[in-house]
């Protein structure tokens, strides 16, 4: 027997079968990696005994059952990859006491299910948190604001209800936060201006209500906001003219009014901008010829009147234009054909 063995690699085979129980005698194992296999059957409980277990990955498998609540014993594990599998059942509670965990992903089981544990907040070392498209059905904990060393919080695809937590603009260390495709409602808090590293910021598919925060354009470093597919009112901000990092703006099918801020034109790096199915008015900002790197302009089913600006044929890269059912007039400038890389324009 191998009583001394420390690291078990076993992964990017074609194993089948279940994970033996056996296994659970291995008691120097630190690391256990069998991801990317056929192995089927439930988690051992028996797992819960590997005390000096640091990085645990059995993720891209066909594994079924609960999680067992005695994982929550390996007060060493680092790393805990289960996501790809067919786990069902809640996400235990005993999760929480892993004290050391820096990656927990849990992400495409497709049937887990029940709240997310507010105990996942004790997790202070936690740097990936990702339970995505699963079937979890709560609120989000505020408790998961006290993981200062977080980096991504992937909650998208379930079905989780009510207000996005105050307390999520406590994650100055948050790159990517993607909380698309659930049920949540209310207000975009304005404490998300908080989060200055967060790189990607996805709320759409959701029921959010009330105006865009104006401190949302306090992220520098913001690339990529979607907020598309919700309830949202009040007009675009200005202040998203000093998101001078920004390449993916999406704030399309909601019930936003107002004009379209002459600064956007300032968002150099704009590759996507899409606005379409809301209430927008006044005329198209002439500034929208500066952004020489926009590929997508959508438009398309507001109310906005006046000319379409000559400064629109500057747009070079542009592939896609829509500016259909506004209330547009004028001649169509001829400075759109100077625009070689059109799929196609749709602008009446």
């Amino acid at each position: 027997m191998l009583a001394h063995l420390e690291t078990l690699h076993l992964q990017e085979n074609n194993l089948n079968g279940s994970i033996p129980k056996e296994i659970s005698k291995l008691t120097f194992l630190s690391e256990l990696a069998l991801y990317d296999n056929s192995l089927e059957g439930e988690l051992p409980p028996t797992l819960g005994n590997l005390g000096n277990l640091t990085h645990l990955f059995l993720d891209r498998n066909k594994l079924s059952g609960q999680i067992a609540p005695n994982i929550g014993n390996l007060k060493s594990l680092s790393i805990l990859h289960l996501f790809k599998n067919q786990l069902s059942g809640p996400i235990p509670i005993e999760l929480g006491n892993l004290k050391s965990l820096t990656e927990l992903q849990l992400h495409e089981n497709n049937q887990l299910f029940g709240p997310i544990p507010i105990e996942l907040g004790n997790l202070k070392f936690l740097v990936k948190l990702d339970v995505s498209e699963n079937q979890l059905s709560s609120s989000i904990p505020s408790s998961l604001g006290n993981l200062g060393s977080l980096n991504l919080l992937h909650l998208f695809k379930n079905q989780l209800y009510g207000p996005i937590p105050i307390k999520l603009g406590n994650l100055k260390s948050l790159i990517g936060m993607e909380l698309q495709e659930n049920l949540l409602n209310g207000s975009i808090p304005s404490s998300l201006g908080n989060l200055k590293s967060l790189n990607l910021l996805y709320l759409y598919k959701n029921r959010l209500s009330g105006p865009i925060p104006i401190e949302l354009g306090n992220l520098e470093f913001l690339a990529r906001l979607d907020f598309s597919e919700n309830q949202l009112i009040g007009s675009i901000p200005s202040s998203f003219g000093k998101l001078k990092s920004l390449d993916f703006l999406n704030l399309f099918k909601n019930q936003l009014s107002g004009p379209i801020p002459n600064k956007l034109g300032n968002l150099k790096y704009l590759t996507d901008l899409e606005l379409h199915e809301n209430r927008l008015i006044g005329s198209i900002p002439s500034s929208l010829g500066n952004l020489k790197s926009l590929n997508i302009l959508f438009l398309y089913r507001n109310n906005l009147f006046g000319p379409i600006p000559i400064e629109l044929g500057n747009l070079k890269s542009l592939i896609k234009l829509d500016l259909s059912e506004n209330r547009l007039s004028g001649s169509i400038p001829s400075s759109l054909g100077n625009l070689k890389s059109f799929e196609y324009s749709t602008v009446v």
